[in-house]
């Protein structure tokens, strides 16, 4: 069933590509991922079975979560619903199910009852006795656009626009799953940590709980690097005992497959509702040090902001030199092995005419991180000390690629204490830390302000440490780190 609909969907695709000259293959399923998804419900518990395949498309789903119930045994008759508003399609569709119908009929001795609804899954207003055994999608995932009508859906949930459509399938679908119901879907793996999408992991584990995440490697590394996940959900008073997680070679090859079964509290937590996805045991350990540590950036009124000057919005503010009225802006090419360094040659607009208030700021120390780190950068958190002594000016500015770590408005972090900071934040065991509960490439200013840090006597044991050698690139900030923080447990 699931080949001949991958075979007549590429059939599809071929005709598409030369007509239109359009690339629609990336919007179908792969045959091992949908084969690995419907792979992923439990054999049902009763004889008829209601089954949705939420944006339909073809129906390469539909087809691998039929054959799927088939070869399990015990299903007698399957109630299949199919939305998709494609009108492209639709024929497909119908005939690919009715193919499957005549299938499972003649092989398995299972009726297949079929309802192909043309339209929108999510504008589709769904009715209390809407109810499904199973759900399985593949949905898009486009952001939502602004002032759509799929924007003003569960606005307690969701804020506009920030969110892909991917969330909002997966949320409507788990909403309709009858009691002990499964739901399969495809998602962003920054999602399971992204901090906008918060309210969306708590409305959804609300609703059904997690059972099993499959990830994906590339070109058989170690680290999970696809941006896609696989998520299995089951609707349950009570949540599981452990969630299965497992890491697949290239698209989900069963035989390239393996599994770890941990505790629900270990790969969800209760704060955020993310997903602490760890591959083995050394994440897992790195996990337990990080987290066992006492303090926070509030534990010393410390707090995050994001930078002062967006570039393009006030070109005609900058400078090439320091004219009359202009202040330092610190920009990332700054950042040069833990200080910075300013001005860099070469580098355009390093000066600023601050023709309002909210462009400069108090001239103190600051410890600076990229937003983005580029990709030649080895770690998620690229950081560099400033001391406010080493300008002679008032006020600064800092450019909107940065975020700045700041003591409150009368204070500012001692030396010792800031080249702490520096240097356990730039430290490999943080950067591991971060790759595990951050899926993001850019972890952001509230996820950073949640990091678990030292006391402040270690802290400034680190930077004195630093400061006697006045060396603070990354690779030697690890030297201290392990030996002054993590001696002998790593």
């Amino acid at each position: 069933m699931l080949k001949l609909a991958v075979r007549n969907t590429k059939k599809l695709i071929r005709r598409c590509a030369a007509e239109k000259q359009q690339r629609i293959g990336r919007f179908f399923t792969k045959l091992d991922t949908a084969r690995l998804m419907a792979g992923a419900f439990s054999p049902a518990s009763k004889t008829g079975v209601y089954l949705l395949d939420a944006g339909a498309g073809t129906g390469i789903l539909s087809a691998a979560a039929v054959e799927a119930l088939c070869e399990m045994g015990g299903v007698k008759e399957i109630y299949l619903t199919c939305y998709e508003n494609n009108p492209e399609y639709i024929p497909m569709l119908e005939d690919n199910l009715e193919r499957i119908r005549k299938k499972a009929r003649h092989d398995y001795k299972v009726k297949l009852r079929i309802t192909v609804c043309e339209e929108s899954f999510l504008l589709k207003e769904h009715g209390e006795d809407e109810r499904y055994d199973l759900i399985i999608m593949n949905p898009p995932h486009e952001q939502t656009e602004q002032d759509t009508p799929e924007a003003a859906m569960l606005t307690d949930v969701f804020s506009g626009g920030n969110e892909g459509l991917d969330a909002r399938f997966t949320a409507l679908g788990a909403s309709l799953l009858a009691e002990g119901g499964q739901l399969v879907t495809v998602l962003p793996v920054a999602g399971t940590t992204s901090v906008y999408l918060t309210p969306f992991r708590r409305h959804l584990f609300s609703l059904a709980y997690p059972e099993a995440v499959y990830l994906f490697r590339r070109d058989k590394t170690k680290e999970p690097l696809q941006k896609h996940l696989v998520l299995k959900l089951r609707r349950s008073d009570n949540a599981p005992a452990q969630v299965a997680l497992h890491f697949c070679e290239d698209d989900g090859t069963p035989e390239a497959t393996h599994r770890q079964n941990k505790p629900y509290a270990e790969v969800v937590r209760a704060e955020d509702a993310s997903l602490v996805l760890t591959v083995d045991e050394n994440e897992q350990e790195i996990l337990s040090l990080i987290n066992a540590l006492p303090c926070s950036f509030d534990t010393f009124h410390l707090k995050i902001h994001t930078g002062l000057t967006l570039e393009t919005k006030y070109p005609h503010l900058l400078r090439d030199t320091p004219v009359d009225g202009a202040i330092p802006l610190l920009h990332p090419r700054c950042l040069r092995d833990g200080l910075v360094s300013f001005p860099r040659p070469g580098v355009k607009g390093q000066y600023i005419v601050p023709a309002a208030p909210s462009l400069s700021q108090p001239n103190k120390n600051l410890l600076l991180i990229k937003r983005a780190p580029a990709k030649s950068d080895k770690r998620r958190l690229m950081c560099a000390a400033h001391l406010g002594g080493t300008m002679n000016c008032r006020y600064i500015s800092t450019h909107n690629k940065l975020n700045y770590v700041d003591a409150p408005a009368n204070e500012q972090m001692d030396p010792p204490f800031l080249f702490g900071l520096l240097g356990y934040l730039s430290s490999e065991p943080v950067d591991r830390y971060i790759r595990v509960i951050s899926k993001s490439a850019c972890i952001n200013a509230r996820e950073l302000a949640a990091l678990p840090l030292p006391t402040a006597q270690q802290l400034r044991a680190i930077g004195a440490k630093l400061m006697s050698v006045r060396v603070y690139r990354a690779d030697y900030c690890d030297r201290v780190v392990k030996q002054l923080l993590f001696a002998g447990k790593l």
